[in-house]
């Protein structure tokens, strides 16, 4: 088909190494470390409440596609939120029924407009990147979910769609990420997907499948499958504070992880873009 594609949040991209392609991070544009780019006690410790890693947290001004400018905080290496968002955002009544239950969740629309940037200029997606975009998408609307994804090609969107761009900021070496993107607000889909350069000229439209579908799976508000270790990237560390950081969706793979899972953190270079099993129990769970 094609190559590189809790909450009522949950997790679901995949794998790296030589032959694993890091996720979604951003080094956004414009960004000079100085002393009001420390992060507050208060920041750190909202985000410890609601068990997101408090480590390697980045302060950055990320400048959007029409040159507006955004200061928000990139959490867990790919996630991106204001201030607002962050400070707003609740567990609603804690965590249990093996559900880690947050706010940001789509809500307020059941259809959500995805537009695949195609300006003649450094933002515009490649041919291929279009290609993995469809595929994606198509993943989406094959599950029968009770959000419905309507994809289309150009250069206007409005004010909640999802806008899928290159963004020449985000650092392209091996060790950083392909792309980023931030969860839902105001029961809205985050409304910015972005993928370096490398990652649209670079690789195969499965793994822009895969990449993209990991992607707008933070949009409406999954977090990483292997949060607990981040296997799939080499590593053995943990995204949340604790154990019992991030609790799973009922049916899901659990402790142990699901290797085949789009929302591990890292993918590989041969993945076939397309979801697991528990992938879609998820899906189905949350939508």
């Amino acid at each position: 088909m094609k190559i590189t594609k809790s909450v009522k949040a949950m997790a679901v991209t995949a794998i790296a190494a030589s032959m694993m392609v890091s996720c979604e991070k951003d080094a956004t544009a414009n960004f000079t470390p100085e002393e009001s780019r420390e992060i507050s006690k208060e920041v750190i410790a909202k985000i410890t409440e609601l068990h997101y890693n408090p480590n390697n947290v980045e302060k950055r001004m990320i400048t959007d596609i029409d040159g507006s400018q955004e200061e928000m905080y990139v959490i867990e290496g790919d996630i991106l939120m204001s201030y607002d968002q962050l400070m707003g955002m609740e567990l609603h009544g804690g965590i249990r029924n093996k559900q880690y239950r947050t706010n940001n969740i789509v809500t307020a629309t059941n259809i959500i407009r995805v537009v695949g940037y195609t300006g003649n200029n450094q933002f515009g997606l490649s041919n291929t990147a279009q290609t993995g975009l469809r595929y994606a998408v198509d993943n989406y609307n094959n599950e029968n979910l009770s959000i419905r994804f309507e994809l289309s090609f150009g250069t206007i969107w409005g004010p909640n769609d999802i806008l899928v761009y290159v963004d020449n900021s985000i650092n392209p070496s091996p060790n950083q990420s392909s792309g980023i993107a931030g969860f839902p607000r105001n029961g809205y889909p985050f409304t910015r997907v972005r993928i370096n350069n490398r990652a649209n000229t670079g690789e195969s439209n499965q793994q822009l499948e895969h990449l993209l579908a990991h992607e707008i799976g933070h949009c409406i508000g999954f977090r990483h499958t292997d949060w607990d270790t981040r296997k799939t990237c080499g590593e053995n560390s943990n995204e949340g504070v604790s154990n019992d950081g991030l609790v799973y969706i009922p049916g899901t793979a659990g402790p142990g992880g699901d290797a085949n899972s789009i929302m591990n953190a890292c993918y590989p270079f041969n993945t076939d873009g397309e979801w697991s099993h528990f992938d879609r129990v998820a899906l189905n769970y949350l939508y």
